[in-house]
């Protein structure tokens, strides 16, 4: 690959660059615009990965890209080459996603919650084997929501406290995700 004449979602290597030594040098206005194409850069590659399947929805590919955007925050004054910090964030942050994905892939029910009783409703069983199967597939932090929420019993506050998130964010999370599933299940 070429990469004086490659592109970053409309910047090129270059300009990035530039961008980047004057944020280092205090231009809050260069940082500004720096770290609104790292959010773009970042979002555009996950949202590769989610079109190839490699993502299961969208949302994972906001969170990475907010994962991606809160390095270069932290260490945007340590960074020498942009292109390859950036080549090789977006990487390993997909990475250690996928590798955390795999440790945790199922939702797991208490016994006691999955047991049937003998006059269930055949219907109902399906459905709820449907719903087991829906939330094996969400993202680790979709299913820690439900799970904090509904088996824990948490208020939005503690969850948003666990997860180190806005609480608003924590409750756009949780509605989005149980839409997701209602559409899932219909």
């Amino acid at each position: 690959m070429d990469l004086q004449n490659f592109t970053y979602h409309n910047f090129s290597g270059e300009e990035l660059e530039k961008l980047l030594h004057l944020s280092v040098s205090g231009d809050s206005k260069s940082f500004t615009n720096l770290s609104n194409a790292i959010r773009r850069i970042s979002f555009n590659y996950y949202k590769i990965k989610h079109k190839s399947g490699k993502l299961q929805n969208i949302e994972d590919a906001e969170d990475l890209a907010n994962n991606v955007y809160l390095s270069f925050a932290e260490q945007y004054h340590k960074i020498e080459n942009i292109e390859h910090w950036l080549r090789r964030v977006l990487f390993l942050v997909f990475v250690n996603w996928y590798k955390k994905g795999k440790k945790h892939p199922h939702f797991e029910l208490d016994e006691a919650r999955n047991e049937s009783a003998d006059n269930t409703d055949p219907e109902i069983t399906l459905d709820s084997a449907k719903a087991v199967e829906i939330m094996n597939n969400l993202s680790e932090k979709k299913r820690n929501i439900i799970q904090m929420r509904f088996w824990e019993g948490l208020k939005f506050s503690e969850i948003a406290e666990k997860l180190e998130k806005n609480e608003d964010a924590v409750k756009k999370m949780l509605y989005r995700t149980l839409q997701e599933i209602k559409e899932k299940l219909e």
